[in-house]
């Protein structure tokens, strides 16, 4: 895998749009905050000229893909940032030019229906990319300044042989354990809707040997339960090294019985792994969020109720 090269001062970010639109207020937001950082910023076609299809596509498929390419190919640009998430990756799939990607490997940074360009990136360029936060989802309020933004730039800055121990916000839950053990493997996956759409396409994520990471938002346990139904049945799971699993923000059971909690759900679920399994792992769609180097090396430490990355 390779690592892509760490920001620097002065560097020129390409703020990407390939799913939702956002409106003219946020994307000048977002351009101000990267700018009072100490970066240049390159706008990508659908953000320059504020494409909306439907309220929910920031421009068709193909220029989508088209911005992505150029970033990757645009030599001047070090870092592709993505405003926010929502749905319309997939989409672009087809047209992305992953050779040119893999001939230009640089930060690319994003999470939710990003899960889908983490997964191509990863296992068709061999390329390191950053599962972190998001320019309007996330950088524009007032608690990137402290944990997020302090994660994401750790995350960035590893050196080969250096080891990055991830940490939870200190106001937050621990990462905790639902089964023990120790294991280390590459870390694919993301959200898991995403991931489990992901089955039978091209781009679907090798597990075998690796550390499986998965998190989502809002969802009822039973469609969480059919999710992870689905993976086991794909062998995804069987074949992986361990799960990590995030907050699952806002995902309950209040539909259907809400005495049963999500915490009680889980270790039903994971009980029987054979495999380690850790959760509350704060890079998901809770803020803040931490960053995880998608493809680095992960050695988790269930024992312990630790996470480490490594190049």
């Amino acid at each position: 895998m390779v690592f892509p090269e760490a920001l620097k001062p002065g560097d020129t970010i390409g703020l990407a749009a390939p799913a939702f639109p956002v409106t003219q207020e946020k994307r000048d937001a977002g351009v101000r905050l990267l700018e009072r950082m100490g970066y240049h910023v390159a706008v990508g076609e659908c953000l320059r000229q504020l494409y909306n299809c439907h309220g929910y596509l920031a421009g068709d498929a193909k220029t989508r893909a088209r911005d992505l390419n150029s970033m990757f190919g645009d030599p001047q640009i070090k870092a592709i940032f993505c405003v926010r998430g929502g749905y319309g990756s997939a989409h672009i799939m087809k047209y992305l030019d992953y050779d040119l990607i893999r001939e230009n490997p640089k930060i690319f940074v994003g999470y939710s229906d990003l899960t889908n360009l983490h997964s191509a990136f990863n296992k068709l360029c061999g390329l390191v990319t950053f599962h972190g936060p998001m320019v309007v989802s996330n950088m524009l309020h007032p608690d990137f300044e402290r944990y997020s933004r302090e994660s994401l730039f750790r995350a960035f800055e590893m050196k080969p042989g250096e080891e990055v121990e991830f940490l939870n916000p200190p106001e937050g839950p621990a990462i905790g354990a639902l089964r023990p053990g120790k294991a280390q493997g590459l870390i694919t996956g993301g959200n898991l809707s995403l991931v489990t759409g992901s089955i039978g396409t091209f781009y679907q994520p090798d597990t075998r040997g690796k550390v499986l990471f998965l998190e989502d938002i809002e969802e009822s346990i039973p469609r969480l339960d059919m999710y992870i139904t689905h993976l086991e049945y794909a062998g995804m799971m069987e074949q992986a090294a361990a799960v990590v699993l995030g907050n699952f923000e806002g995902c309950d059971n209040s539909r259907y019985d809400g005495t049963y909690t999500l915490e009680e759900f889980l270790r039903d679920r994971f009980k029987d792994y054979r495999i380690p399994v850790l959760y509350r792992v704060a890079s998901d769609h809770s803020r803040p969020m931490g960053t995880i180097p998608m493809g680095a090396v992960c050695r988790v430490d269930a024992d312990g109720g630790r996470l480490f990355f490594s190049v």
